[in-house]
């Protein structure tokens, strides 16, 4: 088992999201991508962290240990159920004493909801203003929201929607490393399933950009176009005509923005190696 390997399965097994390590590691969830798919190793000091979140010995995270393999054949993680409340604010402080803690991410959510961590597990509270149909009337039946997350969200959006169980959203994006789908139950109860949906993201084949469906570009007749994205592509045709070297340099703010790159010479070196793969530039 490699290292990657070892980090994945100890992270499932605590319940954590790629994104909930890289926050707790302080580093993104493209580095914990990159560390679990073997293109990259966490330093040292990483490894130190991770051995006292996961309680664990550093030697348990760096040697392989077949017997040590926990296979879970159920792609679905329980994330957290969510509290529904009325009086948010109220709420949010009442936990925050009881529980000792301070809530996660509040700068992000605003007042939709706030997330508490305690013992790597996940508690939420839910303004019932910003979810329509539930609210905390005691004849409403409509009370809670459960949260899975996994591994691949596309595979778990299509085996849901073929099981036919109850009305399914599109892949939505909360925000550019949180995608997921709502499941109804027969009560109108909501499953929130949320996941690595970075993986089968569209790449404009110009720039590199991640796209979303809001991100595509236009053909000739006005149908979207999920080669490029809207900024390098529109009507049928490039908006610019850029060389590669052009569209490198126009791509660096971007790169350091949203990647691990620290200098522009380091975003610079890997968008020469990944852009010219790109079918725009492949020759």
């Amino acid at each position: 088992m490699t290292i990657g390997e070892q980090i994945q399965r100890i992270r499932i097994q605590k319940g954590l999201t790629q994104e909930r390590l890289a926050e707790m590691l302080e580093v993104s969830r493209q580095s914990v991508s990159k560390w679990e798919l073997g293109q990259a190793i966490p330093d040292v000091d990483k490894i130190v962290r991770m051995s006292e979140l996961f309680d664990v010995s550093t030697d348990t995270l760096l040697l392989r240990n077949p017997e040590e393999l926990d296979e879970k054949k159920n792609p679905l993680h329980l994330g957290c159920i969510y509290l529904v409340v009325k009086d948010f604010e109220k709420s949010v402080a009442f936990y925050e004493k009881f529980l000792n803690t301070k809530v996660d991410n509040r700068c992000r959510s605003g007042n939709k909801f706030v997330k508490f961590y305690v013992d790597n597990k996940c508690i939420s509270l839910m303004n019932e203003n910003n979810i329509s149909g539930h609210c905390t009337d005691l004849n409403s039946p409509y009370k809670f929201v459960q949260n899975f997350w996994v591994e691949d969200l596309m595979s778990e959006y299509e085996r849901v929607k073929a099981l036919n169980i109850g009305y399914v959203t599109d892949i939505l994006e909360a925000y550019p490393t949180y995608h997921y789908f709502h499941l109804t139950d027969p009560d109108n109860n909501i499953i929130e399933v949320t996941g690595g949906y970075h993986m089968t993201e569209n790449i404009c084949q110009s720039c590199g950009m991640k796209m979303s469906e809001s991100d595509f570009g236009t053909n000739a007749d006005g149908s979207a176009c999920k080669d490029y994205c809207k900024y390098c592509y529109a009507n049928g045709g490039f908006i610019k005509d850029q060389t590669l070297d052009e569209v490198i340099e126009s791509c660096i703010p971007f790169m350091i923005n949203d990647s691990d790159c620290t200098s522009e010479e380091q975003a610079r070196e890997l968008l020469r190696k990944e852009l010219p793969n790109l079918k725009r530039w492949k020759k």
